[in-house]
């Protein structure tokens, strides 16, 4: 670059990353992988096709050196200044402060208690749902490891009421990080909810969480779905919904940004 300011020639420049879709493509991909593992093979099937699609285009672009465009130069920046004036950082209650709104706020962990604890509010009445139907406690859990074993849509009710040990392992795993998960969202949400948030938690939620599954499973698993008695169905999420609510509604604030009044 020339000196005293003058006139950058054209060749002049920055180099600078070029865009590229490949991260967004590979972010969604991994998406749909994990969403495969919950609703049917064919979400990860696609997920994976899009993964490498994503991985296979990012390594082109940095093989080919085609990843960066040459970005052009103005009048050269002006020298900056430096200033040794000290400046007190504003705390709350202090003139000219401008409070960061909400100032508490309920901590992560309260999801994840929440949601541990709505899970077993859940189980127990998912669990409820087999012994006063006479399906037994194993019917629950076996339909929910149909969501990934798409043969159990096939099974009848009496099948449905044994004991099988994949169905176990796999429905227990889409159980805990489903509780999991959907509480620490009840934990970031449910208090930014007008009005009375325990009813967004314990009613609304749970209205539009079945329904969306009910759909879902409709067209992504139809035997499957012709087993489920959503009415209970309902009753579980409500059990999650509203437990999770008052755990994450009574949990202790904490200051935003660490400050302390």
């Amino acid at each position: 670059m020339q000196e005293n300011g003058a006139q950058n020639s054209p060749n002049e420049g920055i180099a600078m990353p070029r865009p590229t879709s490949a991260p967004i493509v590979i972010s969604f991909g991994a998406m749909c992988i994990a969403a495969g593992l919950v609703l049917n093979w064919m979400f990860s099937v696609v997920g994976l096709i899009l993964f490498f699609s994503g991985i296979i285009r990012w390594i082109y672009i940095l093989a080919t050196d085609t990843g960066e465009e040459l970005l052009p130069l103005g009048a050269s920046p002006q020298p900056i200044r430096q200033s040794r004036v000290q400046v007190e950082p504003l705390r709350p209650g202090m003139p000219g402060h401008r409070m960061r709104i909400p100032d508490k706020v309920h901590p992560v962990s309260a999801g994840f208690k929440g949601g541990a604890i709505g899970g077993v509010a859940m189980a127990v009445t998912a669990l409820t749902y087999g012994l006063i139907s006479g399906r037994g406690i194993w019917y629950p859990v076996n339909l929910l490891g149909g969501m990934i074993i798409p043969s159990i849509g096939t099974w009848t009710d009496e099948q449905l009421g044994e004991f099988h040990l994949l169905a176990l392992f796999l429905g227990s795993i889409i159980f805990i990080l489903t509780a999991l998960g959907v509480g620490l969202m009840f934990g970031i949400l449910l208090p930014t909810m007008p009005r009375v948030p325990i009813l967004w938690g314990g009613l609304v939620a749970p209205l539009l969480w079945t329904g969306a599954i009910y759909g879902f499973m409709g067209i992504l698993n139809p035997p499957l779905s012709e087993h489920v008695d959503w009415t209970w169905f309902f009753a579980s999420q409500f059990a999650y919904g509203i437990t999770v609510g008052i755990v994450v509604i009574r949990s202790e604030k904490i200051p935003v940004g660490g400050f302390r009044s």
